[in-house]
Formats: C-alpha cells, sequence, structure tokens
C-alpha cells in the first residue's frame, strides 16, 4: 500500500493476534509438553509479540484506546490530535515510532499525520488521516432515531 490507514492497521493487528496464537498455542505449549514429557528436542527461540499486541489493543493506553477516547471528545475532531495524544501515551513504547521519539526513524516521518509500528513482520508506517471517520460507531445513534420514531408502547 502507498497509504497504510486505519483498515491496514486493523488488518495487522488480526494478524499480530494470528502470530500470538501461534506462538501460544503451537510453540510455547509443545516445547512446555516436550521438557514435562522429558523428550529430548533443540530449544526453538521465538518473538514473543505480546507487547505489540499490548501496543494496540491495552485497554488503558493502546492505539485503538486513545482512538475511541479522542472519537469521545467535544468539539472539533481532527486527525491530527489523535496522533498527539498517541505520542503522549506511546512515545516511551519500543515497538512505535513518530516524529515526537528520538532517532532517525522518527525524523522521516510527517510530524501530523504519521506514526510507525514495528509488527512481528516488519515495521509499518500508517497515516492517521481518515481514523476520526473510520472509526465512528453510528450504531447507537442509528438506534436512538430508530426507536425515537416508534410507535411501540414497550419501547
Amino acid at each position: 500500500f502507498q497509504t497504510n490507514s486505519f483498515e491496514q492497521l486493523c488488518i495487522n493487528f488480526c494478524n499480530e493476534k494470528l502470530q500470538q496464537l501461534v506462538i501460544e498455542l503451537v510453540l510455547k505449549r509443545e516445547q512446555e509438553e516436550y521438557a514435562r514429557e522429558g523428550i529430548p528436542w533443540v530449544n526453538i527461540d521465538y518473538f514473543n509479540n505480546e507487547a505489540i499486541c499490548g501496543l494496540i489493543e491495552d485497554p488503558n493506553k493502546g492505539i485503538i484506546a486513545v482512538l475511541d477516547e479522542e472519537c469521545l471528545r467535544p468539539g472539533k475532531q481532527e486527525d491530527k490530535n489523535i496522533l498527539v495524544h498517541m505520542n503522549k501515551k506511546l512515545a516511551s513504547h519500543k515497538h512505535f515510532v513518530s516524529s515526537a521519539s528520538f532517532g532517525a526513524a522518527g525524523k522521516q516521518l510527517n510530524r501530523e499525520t504519521e506514526f510507525q509500528i514495528s509488527h512481528y513482520a516488519g515495521k509499518v508506517v500508517y497515516s492517521v488521516v481518515g481514523f476520526f471517520e473510520k472509526n465512528k460507531d453510528t450504531l447507537f445513534q442509528d438506534l436512538k432515531r430508530l426507536l425515537s420514531g416508534c410507535d411501540c408502547q414497550m419501547l
């Protein structure tokens, strides 16, 4: 992709979760079982991507939590504010890079719109342009409109 946005972040997050599942169910548990049963084997070192999954899904300071929090703020919603708040909460995370980060990687990113995640499969740069619109959950508003026009006494 020329520009990775919210959809690609979601796809890559799913890939990270699948990788985490493979690591947990196949590599880690099999090696533990071999050790318990005394079966000789060569230990396989593997990358544990739990930190990357946490970067995205942590309920208090993950990327999704920051995005949801920003979507709930009153006032004018601008995509660049998402990045400002991600920088505040995630700047010290070793798998997150933005222009606020130190180092050459951060300096190559657009200050107002881009951040980078070091995924299991490699580094990916994302643009926050459109994140607000793509993250909006309009189901509640749609239900409210539907129910307000309903003639049913029970509702």
